[in-house]
């Protein structure tokens, strides 16, 4: 929350910076909007309040740390972190300070004037280092999100084009006002030496608790070299020593070995889950942050986070995720990796009576039917923008709303069911020499939140795994497909997917209540006719029973 409310104004800040490509008293303009904000009573307290915490937090981690192992991006926010104080100190002071201080009136005429251009490196390294800091920690922290992806270019955009209009924007601003003769300072130089010497006090007296902080890191290093060793054994024959105080994360980092952990050590991601087989006992009770999250994965009793427990003991220990070796599939190397909970309707698709309609041919017909018509049910699923999930001899798996919102999935979805209806007259066009009847399939669609994954292989062996769907939803939707078989329907809608498609009410005489295995209270579900398909669902008489 802290880092969150400092990145906030970090992000309306460099805005303000960037109007200074227009002028300044754009920039004066929008100083005075944000005042309305900050120059409220309860503003210091927050955002100084935010910006000591966040800070003192970072430095605890830092504390906290067993192990300088660590990935890239961890360790450049660190880097980039510890670095801030040494320019932000000065640039406060000189601002705040003499506000404070002085009662000085504090423009951006006075700000530009203390800058330009004795500081201009110095600040314009402020604004690159602050906003690479925020952004790493912000992406780290969203990418766990379902609705990140979505808008992650956009996103990256703002990142990459936002700090260059803020540093473009208080440069020109600055020798706008040089050229024009109107620098003006509001401090006397005797207020500026005294701020200059209170911003040196300052840096040694935080720079002081950060080499105190790495100190004891060193001091604590060599204790540890010294202390009694304990035996962490992988269930992949790897058997490791270490001393006691490090979390397990941080001894398979200290050791080489590959240890998945997405959110970088924050009980955020789970993706460190680890079974522990042996020495379980001995460890401590998972804390309120780790409680939640082994709740929410619904993990076993001897489940835990191994970025939060500190082996005080042998122990026999599996990693439950594979670490992330880099994917060869083009694609693979995204979230759906470890698994996300999100808003999907699944369709299930199905050819009618082709297990009797397959008996007596040769293997080669068989094969050559069931090409020609999976090969058109693919073909169309991705033109209307599904994902398949999985083919399994004449029945197909596919996901909508992957890359969008349910609403638009499920719209999608629908009309699909009219595609494939078209594909499949096609198909009985072209293989009308080879069919005693026509070919017939039945649909069944619902939606809700389901976990999306890659299951099982992971191209290691020269295979990658394609993107599955778990969960009841998948479940109902393949039951609704048997519905649709049952009702000599093209397909079986769940209510949810009518309602989600923004369609409103279908016609009382078209809905179904279906048993579902598992539920207490039956589904609604509407049937669509093998002519009619998703007509009905747009047809003068809905709009009345609506």
């Amino acid at each position: 929350m802290c880092g969150l409310i400092l990145f906030t104004f970090v992000f309306f800040h460099f805005l303000n910076h960037a109007f200074g490509n227009v002028s300044l008293e754009l920039m004066d303009w929008g100083q005075s909007l944000r005042g309305i904000v900050t120059g409220s009573t309860l503003f210091p307290w927050i955002f100084y309040g935010a910006m000591v915490l966040h800070a003192l937090l970072g430095l605890w981690k830092l504390a906290e740390r067993r192990t300088l192992r660590m990935p890239l991006w961890e360790a450049a926010q660190i880097v980039l972190g510890l670095l801030i104080p040494y320019v932000l100190i000065k640039h406060i002071f000189v601002t705040r300070g003499a506000e404070m201080a002085y009662g000085s009136a504090i423009s951006y005429r006075h700000e530009l004037t203390a800058l330009w251009p004795g500081d201009a490196w110095w600040q314009s390294g402020l604004l690159v280092i602050v906003w690479l800091h925020g952004v790493l920690g912000l992406h780290h922290w969203l990418k766990l999100k379902s609705w990140y992806r979505r808008i992650q270019t956009e996103l990256a955009i703002t990142a990459a084009v936002l700090p260059l209009l803020a540093l473009t924007g208080w440069i020109s601003a600055a020798r706008r006002l040089e050229l024009a003769g109107l620098r003006k300072l509001n401090v006397t130089p005797y207020q500026k030496a005294e701020l200059l010497d209170l911003v040196l006090m300052v840096r040694l007296g935080v720079y002081g608790l950060i080499v105190f902080i790495l100190l004891g890191l060193v001091l604590r290093y060599g204790i540890a070299f010294f202390q009694r060793r304990i035996a962490i054994t992988y269930l992949d024959g790897r058997t490791v020593r270490a001393a006691p105080g490090p979390t397990l994360l941080e001894i398979s980092r200290m050791k080489g070995v590959p240890h998945m952990s997405v959110c970088g050590g924050r009980a955020r991601c789970s993706t460190c889950r680890t079974l522990v087989l042996a020495g379980e006992a001995d460890l401590r009770a998972p804390g309120p942050t780790e409680a939640q999250v082994l709740k929410r994965i619904g993990a076993s009793s001897n489940v835990r986070l191994a970025c939060q427990i500190r082996p005080m003991t042998d122990m026999v220990v599996r990693p439950l995720m594979s670490h992330g070796r880099k994917l060869q599939a083009p694609g693979l190397a995204d979230r759906y990796r470890w698994g996300v909970e999100q808003p999907v309707v699944v369709m299930f698709i199905d050819l009618r009576g082709f297990t009797a309609m397959s008996e007596g041919r040769l293997p080669f017909d068989v094969v050559f039917i069931l090409n020609r018509y999976v090969d058109g049910v693919v073909k169309t699923v991705t033109r209307n923008g599904g994902v398949i999930d999985k083919v399994m001899g004449d029945g197909v798996m596919a996901l909508f709303g992957v890359d969008q919102d349910m609403g638009r999935g499920a719209r999608d979805a629908l009309v699909c069911i009219d595609a494939l209806g078209r594909e499949l007259e096609q198909v009985n066009l072209d293989l009308k020499g080879h069919l005693s009847a026509p070919l017939k399939i039945a649909v069944g669609l619902h939606g809700g939140t389901c976990i999306l994954g890659r299951i099982g292989l992971d191209s290691q062996a020269g295979v990658a795994s394609g993107l599955t769907a778990l969960g009841d939803v998948v479940n109902v939707a393949s039951r609704l497909e048997g519905v649709a078989k049952e009702e000599n329907a093209l397909a079986a809608v769940s209510h949810d997917v009518i309602t989600a498609a923004g369609l409103g009410m279908p016609p009382e005489d078209s809905l179904r209540q279906v048993s579902i295995r598992g539920r207490q209270q039956p589904l609604a579900v509407i049937c669509l006719p093998q002519e009619a398909g998703i007509t009905i669902l747009t047809s003068p008489s809905r709009t009345d029973a609506a």
